[in-house]
């Protein structure tokens, strides 16, 4: 189940059947419990009436065997003694059944391998008899006895330490069984160790209560299981108590059986809860679970405002929740209606017709809706009148405004065109005085240029004057150093001289050196010859520098004079450049008020244009809002 609900309706189901087979295991428990001890009583006197019915079976078996042999003509004393083997071998059932054949002497002619009854006589056997029988040699014996066609006797039996029987007994009625001779246990179907209980003794008490010929009912511990117990006396033949029945039922058995009561009511509560669950389930789906579906699709369509969804073709039934789902359908219609209406409403409002009324009659908190309907409807009628008026007020000041904005605009526009003028006179004036400015500033430049040069030319004039005293102090140090020069050729031509006397004097070894000796002499003649030239060229020298250092004199007082005339000049024609700069910056200072005020009026202009403009669309949009308010209906 995909639903919430089918979930949790199938787990409180679930719940519920556990709850359901916990409750009937208990009642089982308690029940079982009650009735425990009767149930082993009931077993046990069960297997009590099995045992002494299955020994019953065993005597007919028995007496049949000697009746087959009288029927088949063997039962007599002189019968072959193969015949009566093949003849008992096919009567046999088990190994502790056996017979004999007592000729009219009392001596046995034949008898089974398995035949040792030491107390039966031809005395006893001619009386005939069927039942228990002590004997001394065998013990307990299941013996059927009769008289043979010749006079003598017949016996077959079965030993009661035979356990295939009782085992059978167990079977058909789960009580363990055992078989007492005396107070002596020779065969039971209580196994201890892999071996038979066999051959242990009863209590002495319960011994003395079968001998009086009474029953014993108790719980008893067998082999550390308790066990409840039912011992019966045996009699023989001659109405004598030989011993004893017991049948006993384990508290195991009891346990199991307790075990397969709890299961089975077990199975038989989850076999029946499982049918409830299926039918309650599909009645669950059928008459819940499906409504419930059908009833969550109607409620998510109305969640998703799919309000014009048809209906479920579900048919809910005469119930709380098939009226749930109609009331359901009756708000999700009225809710339709409600949206319908109110779109309509909206709608003709939205086409400016405010006089629509709401159609449906609003109920509960919808009445709301119809009241702000109406509210909406008064509010804009008071709102659109006022609008109305407003906007003929509106339209009445703004043909005005733009009436006298356009008379403003154009004053503004011919002051503006005045201004202009005025304007471009002043920026004239203005570039001419700033030419003359430029002018005297750029004549003011090149008197101090010349100023400076003149300046600088006096100092050239002085520099060069020192340089003519420093010239004529460097030529009389190299008058100096040529007298000093033609004083050393002088010598070096007597050292010349003296040098050739010598060579010659020296005969061939002094020629070469009379070479050097003339190559001396020649320079020194060469050296005092530029000397002498060099002289004259500085004495030339000397008297043009003092020429020069005359002009150069003169020409520095003239220089000076220049320089004072120059100084004069330059500060006039600076003076000049002031004044001009003054009237540059005052003629500045007019044409930016000028500007400012052509700005301003420019800009007064035009926002009285703009004004105008804006006017003449106030005006047509107060006329286009008053054809619009015209066509809403209040």
């Amino acid at each position: 189940m995909n639903s919430r609900i089918g979930r949790k309706l199938l787990l409180s189901i679930i719940i519920c059947m556990v709850l359901t087979v916990l409750v009937v295991n208990i009642f089982t428990v308690h029940l079982s419990g009650n009735s425990n001890d009767q149930l082993m009583k009931t077993q046990t006197a069960t297997g009590m009436n099995t045992l002494v019915a299955a020994k019953e079976t065993q005597l007919s078996r028995i007496a049949d065997v000697l009746s087959d042999m009288e029927y088949s003509g063997l039962l007599r004393s002189d019968a072959p003694a193969e015949e009566l083997n093949a003849f008992f071998a096919s009567k046999k059932k088990t190994e502790s059944d056996f017979a004999a054949v007592m000729d009219p002497n009392g001596n046995i002619v034949w008898k089974t391998d398995n035949f040792r009854l030491a107390d039966f006589s031809l005395a006893s056997a001619r009386t005939g008899y069927t039942g228990v029988v002590s004997d001394s040699n065998s013990g307990l014996a299941l013996q059927s006895a009769m008289t043979t066609d010749d006079g003598g006797a017949a016996v077959s039996g079965m030993y009661l330490t035979e356990t295939s029987w009782i085992d059978d007994v167990k079977e058909q009625s789960s009580a363990e069984i055992t078989i007492i001779d005396g107070s002596t246990r020779i065969a039971t179907t209580i196994i201890n160790g892999g071996q038979r209980a066999v051959g242990t003794e009863i209590a002495a008490s319960t011994s003395q209560t079968l001998n009086g010929g009474n029953t014993v009912e108790s719980t008893i511990d067998i082999l550390g299981q308790n066990h409840y117990v039912f011992y019966r006396p045996m009699y023989d033949i001659n109405n004598k108590v030989v011993g004893a029945y017991f049948a006993g039922f384990s508290a195991a058995e009891s346990e199991e059986l307790k075990v397969q009561l709890i299961l089975v009511s077990t199975i038989i509560a989850v076999v029946v809860g499982g049918i409830m669950l299926v039918v309650i389930g599909f009645y669950a789906i059928k008459t819940i679970l499906r409504p419930i579906q059908e009833a969550e699709k109607l409620a998510d369509s109305m969640s998703r405002g799919a309000l014009n969804e048809p209906n479920s073709d579900y048919k809910f039934g005469n119930d709380e929740l098939g009226d749930f789902v109609r009331k359901l359908e009756f708000t999700k219609k009225e809710l339709n209606s409600y949206v319908a209406d109110i779109n309509d409403v909206l709608s003709q409002m939205a086409t400016g017709d405010f006089t629509v009324k709401p159609k449906v009659k609003y109920l509960g908190d919808f009445i709301q809706i119809s009241e702000s309907f109406e509210q909406i409807e008064s509010a804009l009628n008071e709102i659109i009148g006022n609008i109305a008026q407003s906007s003929k007020d509106v339209k009445n000041g703004s043909d005005q405004i733009a009436e006298g904005s356009q008379v403003l605009a154009d004053g503004t526009t011919r002051q503006a065109a005045a201004i202009e003028e005025l304007s471009a006179s002043i920026n004239e004036i203005a570039n001419k005085v700033q030419q003359s400015a430029h002018n005297a500033s750029e004549a003011s430049n090149v008197s101090v240029q010349s100023a400076e040069k003149i300046t600088r030319q006096d100092n050239e004039v002085k520099n060069m004057l020192a340089a003519m005293e420093e010239i004529k102090e460097k030529s009389d140090q190299i008058q100096n150093i040529i007298k000093a020069i033609d004083d050393i050729a002088f010598q070096t031509n007597i050292l010349a001289l003296n040098a050739a006397i010598e060579a010659a004097r020296a005969g061939a070894a002094g020629k070469g050196f009379a070479v050097v000796a003339d190559e001396v002499r020649n320079l020194a003649a060469k050296s005092a010859e530029s000397a002498a030239q060099t002289g004259e060229l500085i004495n030339a020298t000397i008297a043009a520098v003092d020429k020069g250092t005359v002009i150069a004199q003169s020409t520095a007082e003239i220089m000076k004079e220049v320089t004072e005339l120059a100084d004069r000049t330059n500060s006039y024609i600076g003076e000049i450049s002031t004044a001009a700069d003054d009237q540059a910056d005052s003629i500045e200072q007019i044409k930016i008020g000028i500007d400012q005020i052509s700005t301003v009026v420019q800009q007064n202009s035009a926002t009285a244009e703009q004004t105008a403009a804006s006017c003449e669309e106030l005006s047509g949009q107060s006329a286009m809002l008053e054809e619009q308010i015209e066509k809403l209906k209040v």
